[in-house]
């Protein structure tokens, strides 16, 4: 059961940390390629599109995250668990604090500043869902 666990954490993490890379090296950068008329429809779609795939395996991560800071599988410490609710916690307080309000803005209308604080700031989440990756595979490592 507990590696079982940790497999599907481990899955779910690595899933929104890969996804997290290509919005931030490829999909956010593009969005400056297409700010023509069509703008607001590309970005309703992302949005739409994005919500989609992103839903249940990051919620699956916090499920999973919350299972492991009750119970654990031998060898795996408190403080793992403790890592890993961090990084998946700033995933969601970045994308509720910052990444939301960005996108309500670029659904309005194209903002070169709103576009660039969104790639600045999705630095954040890319680095704490891949060390959150890191962490799951510790856990792993770390389970008898």
């Amino acid at each position: 059961m507990g590696t079982a666990l940790l497999g599907v954490h481990l899955a779910a993490v690595w899933f929104c940390a890969g996804l997290v890379w290509v919005i931030q090296l490829l999909v956010y950068p593009g969005f400056a390629a297409m700010t023509g008329p069509d703008w607001q429809t590309v970005h309703a779609r992302h949005t739409r599109l994005m919500g989609l795939l992103v839903t249940g395996p990051w919620a699956l991560q916090g499920l999973t995250c919350a299972v492991l800071l009750v119970w654990r599988p031998p060898g795996v410490p408190l403080v793992a668990a403790l890592a890993a609710g961090v990084r998946g916690e700033v995933t969601v307080v970045v994308t509720v604090a910052v990444s939301v309000p960005c996108h309500q803005r670029l659904a309005r209308g194209w903002d070169p500043a709103v576009h660039e604080r969104l790639v600045r700031t999705n630095w954040w989440r890319t680095a704490a869902w891949t060390l959150g990756g890191v962490v799951a595979l510790l856990m792993l490592g770390l389970a008898r």
